[in-house]
């Protein structure tokens, strides 16, 4: 027996794709601010009437890159098993041969549809070198700014410059003592003007002892080598704060 004979035999709901797809695409593509997501009705109607979409549309495709919407899925599916088990109870009847089809065109296209994501991820990875995958991975540095000054506007500070790699970095800030907890933004800036900003990220600081510290994500890698200051902002301080900063 070949592998589509078994597919179809044994999986005319698509159980068994995505079980061999979801493992791979829930570790390899998180997607929590769902961009590009496919809206949830579209998804409902995927699981529960597929005839009615054109699942040769490419847009589908994008399942096979987010953790979120393949999880959504999987989730649909199983509520779609567990409504038509309780509706199988006492009523047995056989299963309508235009439903085998519908289920074996449903299979099809979306076994064409993992053939050409295929491709494409192949070819992605084939065309993407050691140093590229290098420059994405995030670099993990740690900034201290416990014995740090503060400065706003045009003050001036003598705390020595921090340096970054023009890199993704995750940053854990260290902050001046007694700084408050909560929600921060962490940007760099070309002076000491939020209306600089090259690149920011926004993080949770958690209070330990006198000081506060924070993780924060951070993409210099577009910025030219050169210097720049690191600002902190405080969601109940409209103020920034500005520190020397080196990019290399």
């Amino acid at each position: 027996m070949d592998e589509r004979q078994s597919f179809f035999e044994d999986d005319d709901d698509d159980t068994l794709l995505f079980e061999k797809l979801q493992e791979h695409v829930l570790e390899k593509y998180p997607n929590p601010e769902r961009v590009g997501c496919i809206d949830h009705s579209t998804l409902k109607t995927w699981v529960y009437s597929p005839q009615k979409l054109d699942l040769s549309d490419p847009k589908y495709l994008h399942v096979l890159k987010c953790a979120e919407s393949t999880r959504e899925l999987i989730e649909l599916r199983r509520l779609r098993n567990e409504q038509s088990e309780r509706a199988k109870i006492g009523v047995p009847s056989p299963q309508h041969p235009a439903s085998n089809w519908r289920w074996a065109v449903f299979a099809s296209v979306i076994l064409c549809c993992l053939a050409v994501a295929g491709v494409l991820y192949w070819r992605t990875h084939l065309v993407t070198t050691p140093a590229q995958f290098a420059e994405s991975t995030p670099v993990a540095v740690t900034i201290d700014l416990s014995q740090a000054g503060t400065t706003r506007g045009t003050d001036t500070t003598t705390v020595p410059a921090v340096i970054l790699p023009r890199r993704v970095v995750a940053a854990h800030v260290i902050l001046p003592n007694f700084s408050p907890g909560g929600n921060y933004v962490v940007s760099v800036t070309t002076n000491r003007n939020d209306t600089s900003e090259k690149a920011s990220g926004r993080a949770v600081a958690n209070v330990q002892g006198f000081h506060a510290d924070l993780t924060v994500a951070l993409d210099l890698r577009n910025l030219p080598p050169g210097t720049y200051f690191l600002a902190t902002t405080h969601e109940g301080d409209p103020a920034s704060y500005f520190y020397p900063l080196t990019v290399r």
